[in-house]
């Protein structure tokens, strides 16, 4: 497997990639995916697995793999997607690709707070941004630059789906809250000022349409690149 790298990165580095070496991987779909989803964030992966099922297509970019549990389960719409995988940490990238090597994955080493290098591309017609939000820490301009970044490497028509854990305009419970804290606390999260509110404005200025679901702890959202598939947004997004 070849992992085309980008020496930009940001000041931020590799701050919590060790959450994310290969060991811990190999426990990451039964603590995190299963446990941590139904029991702390009360976003269960059937439903994050819908949310995969809604939005990817064919020529998808992923952002932060993580273990790729979604990507191994969810539906492509054809049997030979063209698939892309970005992270800063080499560790996700090896793993998911052997995971996933069934699709022949494109693994890219770049950093999202940076902009994106040519070799990443462009016209993804589904970016996935999802479980990563929280984990990114706050740089000087915000991260709103994230959803610049992935913006650009989006197809006209292209949709941008993510999920991400919150502190701020979302329910904890006393268990939630405290793990968010403990995290936060150990480096793996740096969701401090993460809100609802936070997340609708920087969708808002960076896409033309966009929706967001609160499911316990997390939200889920997806937005749309023009004004002319906005409406396929609205259509698709509806109560569940």
């Amino acid at each position: 497997m070849t992992i085309d790298a980008s020496h930009e990165s940001s000041a931020f580095g590799f701050e919590g990639q060790t959450y994310y070496e290969h060991r811990r991987l190999r426990l990451y779909d039964a603590v995190v995916v299963h446990a941590s989803n139904r029991l702390l964030w009360r976003c269960p992966k059937s439903r994050l697995l819908d949310h995969y099922n809604d939005w990817i297509t064919s020529h998808h970019l992923e952002v932060g793999p993580g273990s790729g549990y979604y990507l191994d389960h969810c539906r492509f719409p054809t049997d030979k997607p063209e698939l892309t995988l970005l992270d800063l940490n080499p560790d996700p990238l090896k793993f998911v690709a052997h995971r996933l090597r069934r699709y022949n994955p494109r693994c890219v080493q770049a950093d999202i707070l940076e902009p994106l290098p040519d070799l990443v591309g462009s016209g993804f017609t589904s970016i996935a941004y999802n479980y990563v939000m929280h984990c990114l820490p706050e740089p000087p301009g915000g991260k709103q630059i994230v959803f610049k970044h992935l913006r650009e490497a989006l197809a006209p028509d292209g949709v941008l789906f993510g999920s991400t854990v919150l502190s701020q305009g979302v329910k904890h419970t006393p268990l939630s809250r405290r793990f968010n804290i403990l995290y936060q606390r150990q480096g793996s999260f740096h969701n401090q000022h993460d809100s609802v509110h936070g997340l609708h404005r920087a969708l808002e200025e960076h896409f033309a349409s966009h929706w967001i679901e609160v499911r316990g702890s997390v939200a889920l959202f997806a937005a749309r690149a023009s004004e002319t598939t906005a409406s396929r947004l609205r259509r698709a997004s509806g109560p569940r």
